[in-house]
């Protein structure tokens, strides 16, 4: 009984709480993410294999050059300018996408230590907008070529090299499966700059990556894919603040030829990026964000020059003039023939 009276007792303020009419009780929120599971630790295999992989890229990854059936997109989805708090499109070519589909010349991986570049023949050519502005006068800034020479020559593959190995961790992703057992995942991120991972996918038996993916942010973009020179020529002379840059970098390869060795399958570039431009009195905030593709596929087709145009790589800071021969390569391109297709808004 004196058990009983002594229970009773204890659970009263319980009780008595429960009572109340304005009690207040949390109810947890729980937000399922995508599993990701990732073993303790960096086991010693990950950089031996990653080493042997950079020793056998040039006889595993395209051994002589040649022809594949491209086709190249780019869209410019948006470019909002603001002053103040009132934000409106102010780029009248932020409504237009342009793609070229044709052959490429992709010399081999030996011959891109010689300084040999790419070389391509548009045949089809389709600038897309929404009004008949292009139509009425059409004019080669309709034409867009940007990134096709950022993908070509700043490719995944190219970038793992020695430098990329030393600025990063590398760690294996235990959910990851593929219908080979010797593919695995693995998942790297830099000890530098704050945002800079990714993830490859790596043949362990015969150390090649088949699929790979880079997200960077401003930081590591500013320092690894950009030039420090130009980038305080644009501070200096159009008093150019860059705010948000970030790029999320796609590629995956195909086997192609005998012996089999490893070729361009497709590549997706995304750049997103916010910059602060001062024009005379007043600060502009500008965002912008730019999506590519690149889609190769193996053909017998076979084109001569002069209809080859040769794309050489691009730089970060470089004076245009008539006898610049990426001015000529700008101006070959932009005299392609194309066609110009409608679109409802």
């Amino acid at each position: 009984m004196k058990r009983l009276i002594l229970g009773l007792l204890l659970l009263w303020p319980l009780w008595a709480v429960v009572q109340e009419d304005d009690s207040t009780f949390q109810i947890a929120r729980v937000r399922t993410l995508q599993e990701v599971l990732i073993k303790a630790g960096e086991p010693a295999w990950i950089r031996e294999k990653l080493k042997l992989f950079i020793q056998k890229r040039e006889e595993n990854y395209q051994q002589e050059s040649c022809f594949c059936e491209y086709d190249f997109f780019f869209q410019d989805t948006g470019s909002d300018l603001q002053r103040g708090s009132l934000r409106t499109v102010t780029d009248s070519l932020t409504a237009y996408r342009f793609q070229s589909q044709g052959l490429l010349l992709s010399p081999s991986m030996a011959q891109m230590k010689q300084d040999s570049v790419f070389q391509v023949a548009p045949e089809q050519n389709t600038v897309f907008g929404t009004d008949t502005a292009c139509v009425s006068q059409p004019d080669s800034a309709y034409v867009r070529w940007d990134y096709l020479d950022e993908m070509l020559y700043q490719n995944l593959i190219r970038s793992l090299d020695k430098h990329f190995l030393r600025q990063h961790r590398f760690a294996v992703n235990g959910e990851f499966e593929h219908p080979n057992p010797n593919v695995v995942q693995l998942v790297f991120w830099s000890t530098k700059y704050q945002l800079d991972r990714g993830y490859l996918n790596l043949d362990t038996a015969r150390c090649m990556v088949l699929e790979a993916e880079r997200h960077s942010g401003l930081d590591c973009v500013k320092h690894e894919f950009c030039n420090s020179f130009a980038l305080w020529a644009a501070s200096r002379l159009i008093k150019l603040q860059l705010k948000d840059w970030t790029i999320l970098l796609r590629a995956a390869y195909t086997e192609e030829g005998q012996p089999k060795e490893f070729q361009y399958q497709s590549q997706r570039h995304l750049a997103l990026w916010s910059d602060v431009k001062k024009k005379r009195r007043e600060w502009l905030d500008n965002k912008t964000t730019c999506r590519a593709s690149l889609l190769l596929r193996p053909t017998s087709r076979k084109v001569q020059f002069p209809d080859l145009i040769d794309i050489y790589p691009p730089k970060s800071i470089e004076i245009l003039n008539s006898k610049n021969r990426r001015y000529q390569m700008l101006q070959r391109l932009s005299k392609v023939p194309r066609r110009y297709v409608l679109l409802k808004e």
